[in-house]
C-alpha cells in the first residue's frame, strides 16, 4: 500500500502529542482557580522553560470575528480572581475590548503537560502599574476557568470552575472534575 500523505503530514503523525508519561501529584493546597494556576505558573516557572509567562488573549472585533494574540502576564491578583495585562490604548485588542469586553486568556506549558483556559470580563486595572503612561493595565475577571492536564495514553485530567457568585473574588466557585478527555477532545 502506498502512502499518499505529504511529508508535513507524516511528520504531524507520527509526532508525540500531548502525552504525558504520569500525572504529576494533585495539588491539595490550591483553592479557586486563580490560586492553583499561580501555582501551575510557579511550577513552570521553576522548570525553567522558556516564555512560561506568555499567554494568549482571544477577543473579538466588533463585526463579530475572532482575533488572538500573544502577550506577556503581568499579575494574578488571586484576591478577585483577575489576570492582568498591559496594552497600548490605541491598540486593536483596547478597541475590541471597549466594544466587546468578553475575552478568553489561554495558557499552555508542554513541559508540564498543563493548559489553562480562562473566559471572563475584562475591565481597565488603573491601580495595576505600568512601566510607561503610553501603557494601560487591564484585567480579565475568570467567569470560568478550565484546567487540563496531560495523561498517560493521553487520558486527559480536566477540572472546571464556574463562578457562582456575582462577586469578583476568587471564592463562590464550583469545581467539576470532567470526563477524562483523549485527543479529540481539545
Amino acid at each position: 500500500m502506498t502512502d499518499d500523505r505529504t511529508p508535513l503530514v507524516r511528520a504531524l503523525i507520527a509526532h508525540p502529542v500531548l502525552a504525558a508519561p504520569a500525572y504529576p501529584p494533585p495539588d491539595r493546597t490550591a483553592t479557586g482557580p486563580a490560586a492553583l494556576f499561580t501555582a501551575w505558573l510557579l511550577d513552570a516557572l521553576a522548570a525553567g522553560g522558556p516564555d512560561a509567562q506568555v499567554v494568549t488573549l482571544s477577543t473579538v472585533d466588533a463585526a463579530g470575528r475572532p482575533d488572538a494574540r500573544v502577550l506577556v502576564l503581568r499579575d494574578v491578583d488571586a484576591s478577585a480572581a483577575a489576570w492582568h495585562f498591559w496594552t497600548e490604548p490605541d491598540s486593536a485588542k483596547a478597541h475590541q475590548l471597549a466594544t466587546r469586553p468578553d475575552a478568553a486568556l489561554t495558557v499552555y506549558w508542554p513541559a508540564q503537560g498543563r493548559q489553562v483556559r480562562l473566559r471572563g470580563p475584562v475591565r481597565p486595572s488603573p491601580a495595576c502599574s505600568t512601566p510607561s503612561p503610553a501603557l494601560h493595565c487591564y484585567a480579565l475577571h475568570a467567569a470560568e476557568a478550565e484546567f487540563w492536564q496531560a495523561g498517560p495514553e493521553q487520558r486527559h485530567l480536566r477540572r472546571r470552575h464556574t463562578r457562582t457568585t456575582d462577586g469578583w473574588t476568587d471564592t463562590g466557585w464550583t469545581d467539576t472534575r470532567l470526563p477524562a478527555d483523549d485527543l479529540g477532545g481539545n
